[in-house]
């Protein structure tokens, strides 16, 4: 048991070196409170690929399953309960790695990123997009009358089709950056693969007319993190984090800079996430003052992760 667990602490180490090369002296990790809200007990929410925060709900998440898995999201607490589960019909789930949430026309919308691609193969890929449905009126309901029942309802997406403009891309990480119109992908490459290949941040831009033609994602800026799993911009436009299995970075501007040229200008600030069993999804907060992550597998801790003054740090 002693010699197994050595074994597994020294190749967490090896893979630490490896994947995150920008830990150094310039970007000393923020400090933080990891607090957890709540368990994922849920066995329809196996495999948590995609977080974003509701805008319609207080205190709830949704997420996805990946490939493999039904063409469903799933509203949960953030204490852990599943308030509800929205069938996207027509919407298929080849590998489902990435969810995001924004705001269009004034309206809540969530967007979901068919972009899983392992063995590089596919031609093109797809991001599904919907109103965000209000279920507050049911789910306060439910709550009235302890109602155990899962709600359920089922909405067809709107589509985006594409390919990147330098072939087939692996991806499990979206992000919508309103403020310059763009939906931005990062690659993800194993810390196994060719010290070679660097990986890329694409960029869409941000138009949701639906259209039969296939986009083209083009490379905007080296991100030489690898086994990029999650993203998110903040809702009050400061900050961006990119997180991979055990890591994150953060991104923060003062103005109004164009994400493209602060993410090849500056070092972004390390910000270490609790251990997960294998952690790909991560959002900010609505009020853009904390992010939530949570890992794939059930009986898996909902973490929040605040960033603290140096005041509150030194009580």
């Amino acid at each position: 048991m002693i010699l197994r667990t050595c074994i597994l602490l020294t190749a967490v180490c090896i893979y630490a070196l490896v994947s995150f090369p920008w830990q150094d002296s310039s970007s000393p990790p923020s400090k933080l409170e990891f607090t957890t809200l709540g368990t994922n007990r849920n066995k329809e929410v196996t495999e948590s690929s995609g977080l974003a925060f509701s805008r319609q709900i207080p205190d709830a998440i949704w997420t996805i399953n990946d490939s493999g898995n039904s063409d469903r999201a799933f509203l949960l607490h953030t204490d852990g309960r599943l308030l509800a589960e929205i069938k996207l019909k027509g919407a298929d789930n080849n590998d489902w790695e990435a969810l995001a949430d924004f705001e269009f026309e004034g309206k809540p919308h969530l967007m979901i990123a068919d972009v899983g691609d392992n063995s590089g193969r596919r031609k093109s890929y797809q991001l599904y997009f919907f109103p965000e449905p209000d279920l507050s009126e049911q789910i306060e309901s439910a709550v009235k009358t302890s109602s155990k029942k899962t709600i359920k309802a089922t909405l067809k997406p709107k589509q985006i089709q594409f390919k990147y403009e330098d072939g087939p891309r692996d991806c499990e990480a979206i992000g919508i950056d309103t403020d310059n119109q763009k939906i931005w992908l990062v690659e993800k490459i194993s810390f196994g693969a060719s010290r070679k290949k660097t990986p890329g941040i694409y960029a869409l831009d941000f138009s949701l007319k639906s259209e039969k033609k296939t986009r083209v994602a083009k490379r905007i800026a080296d991100f030489p993190i690898r086994n990029v799993t999650g993203m998110d911009f903040s809702n009050d436009g400061k900050s961006l984090i990119i997180r991979n299995y055990l890591n994150a970075h953060m991104y923060t501007r003062l103005n109004n800079q164009p994400w493209s040229e602060l993410i090849k200008e500056t070092t972004p600030e390390a910000v270490v996430l609790p251990l997960q069993r294998q952690g790909e999804a991560i959002c900010f907060t609505p009020d853009s003052q904390a992010m939530i992550v949570t890992s794939e597998f059930t009986q898996q801790p909902i973490w929040k992760i605040k960033r603290t003054t140096q005041k509150a740090a030194e009580k």
